[in-house]
């Protein structure tokens, strides 16, 4: 594994190391591992809304929604017109 960001942290007084420069957009969380050398890693998490839950437990759901954004991408899609008929006002 290549290391994307070598840095030296130090805590501050009350032990505390400032980790944001490292952290990547969409990571809201971080579970601690402490290893047999007592080194720390961290395993970043992104963690999605309870309302969108449904879609990563559904793999047909999923793979429809993914294979729909390739074919989006590739600018393999086609207009079927205006959906407002179908609005409720």
């Amino acid at each position: 594994m290549t290391a994307l960001a070598i840095r030296t942290l130090r805590p501050d007084s009350k032990g505390r190391v400032a980790i944001g420069m490292l952290i990547a957009d969409g990571i809201s969380s971080f579970r601690a591992h402490v290893d047999k050398k007592h080194r720390i890693i961290l395993e970043p998490f992104a963690e999605i809304p309870a309302q969108e839950l449904w879609l990563h437990k559904n793999p047909t759901a999923l793979a429809s929604v993914k294979k729909g954004l390739g074919q989006s991408a590739k600018k393999q899609t086609k207009s079927l017109g205006s959906f407002s008929k179908h609005l409720k006002n």
